[in-house]
């Protein structure tokens, strides 16, 4: 009797395996996936809270030498870009322009970008060199391609500034003077 049941239960559970085998299918089955990449192009200065340069000029303390100018606050700024190019460019550059106010007469502004540091990938900028910014666009860094620098502090590029007097005859005294910088990413 024991070995009755025994070889009805395995007649049975052999019954069910050889029927589950016999329903199994193999199919396939297809998605499509869209995607839209648009182009990017965005550029940003660090630390957003204060990013103003001052600059002050003294006199040197003896007569007979040139005044000094000093940069009198400390802090560092870093241009931060992300770039996604079609591919009809290959490249794109960040121009520097006075924008509003003007330099004061006989002075000469520049604008020198770091080699890139960062956390950020793919196609970073090169740096221009040291660049006189006037109300004319310049390159101040070239040959940005596919890329991103990371956000905030210590990405990007660190920009350094300095002034320069190159015409003592057309300095005048003058109070406070302001001017503002633009940044812009544009492609080649």
């Amino acid at each position: 009797m024991k070995k009755m049941k025994l070889k009805i239960i395995i007649t049975s559970i052999a019954l069910l395996t050889i029927s589950g085998f016999a329903y199994s299918q193999w199919g396939e089955a297809q998605i499509n996936v869209s995607l839209g990449l648009p182009q990017i192009a965005l550029v940003d200065i660090e630390p957003a809270i204060n990013n103003s340069i001052h600059f002050s000029v003294v006199p040197s303390g003896e007569s007979g030498n040139s005044a000094i100018i000093q940069k009198s606050s400390s802090q560092n700024l870093w241009i931060n870009y992300s770039s996604c190019l079609s591919t009809l460019h290959n490249s794109r550059s960040i121009l520097a322009e006075v924008s509003q106010g003007k330099l004061p007469d006989g002075m000469i502004f520049y604008i020198e970008a770091s080699g890139y540091s960062g956390f950020g990938k793919g196609q970073l900028g090169q740096t221009a060199g040291k660049i006189n910014i006037t109300s004319r666009p310049k390159s101040i860094i070239t040959n940005l391609g596919n890329c991103f620098t990371g956000d905030g502090i210590n990405n990007g590029h660190l920009l350094n500034f300095s002034l320069e007097i190159n015409d003592y005859s057309t300095v005048n005294a003058i109070g406070e003077t302001n001017f503002t910088i633009r940044y812009t990413i544009t492609d080649n």
